[in-house]
């Protein structure tokens, strides 16, 4: 796997780089640090609202090759910024809420298609796929990605969590089911990808609270 320390800054430009322990925490070093996933697979947090942090940082995805960005937001969009600055990058909206429970199953296959759409158009560019804080939404559209690329659930969580060590990926179950339809797999083969899914939950816990209030202070700082 590509090292993210050699390809990308891992901590953003706005956190103090005084010794606040405020700003000492995963979730403040991982929030806008983009996050290799695979050669062709990028997740982060999102552009920095102040555009010059915010050019600076696609300044970073595209040295590092990125030719396309699926932005999973919602409530937000970046797409003329990045049009402006970058024209030849890819920008799909595709955003979805935040709200817990699940994702709907077009959700993952639109996102899919965006995925492929990107690759076809440059196949050796890679395709950023983030959300506002990189750690439920573009993970786990990013898991959809990985299983529908030939991964196996647990192959895939541990490709997201190793890369990006906030990422609790917790929407991954509604992407398996999606891909369980998608597949036609039986009810043993579903059910032993939720059985995965379960254990790597379990085996590799994450205090979602404490991320989130860790990228809050800095966000509101």
């Amino acid at each position: 796997m590509t090292n993210n320390i050699d390809m990308f800054n891992e901590i953003d430009t706005e956190i103090d780089p005084t010794t606040d322990p405020r700003f000492d925490t995963e979730g403040a070093r991982w929030w806008r640090a983009p996050c290799v996933v695979t050669d062709d697979l990028v997740v982060s947090g999102d552009l920095h609202h102040d555009p010059a942090r915010g050019l600076a940082q696609l300044r970073e995805w595209t040295d590092a090759g990125v030719t396309g960005i699926i932005d999973c937001r919602g409530e937000w969009s970046d797409k003329r910024m990045v049009q402006a600055a970058e024209p030849d990058i890819i920008y799909y909206e595709h955003g979805t809420h935040d709200a817990g429970g699940s994702q709907d199953r077009e959700w993952y296959r639109a996102g899919y298609d965006y995925f492929k759409h990107a690759k076809r158009m440059d196949p050796e560019g890679k395709v950023m796929v983030h959300c506002h804080m990189g750690i439920n939404r573009a993970p786990s559209l990013a898991f959809y990605i990985l299983i529908r690329e030939g991964h196996t659930p647990a192959e895939a969580l541990t490709l997201i969590r190793d890369a990006r060590p906030i990422a609790a990926c917790y929407y991954a179950e509604s992407a398996w089911e999606t891909y369980a339809e998608d597949e036609r797999l039986s009810d043993g083969e579903r059910m032993q990808g939720e059985v995965a899914i379960m254990m790597f939950f379990d085996e590799r816990e994450i205090d979602l609270r404490r991320v989130i209030h860790e990228v809050r202070v800095v966000e509101h700082s």
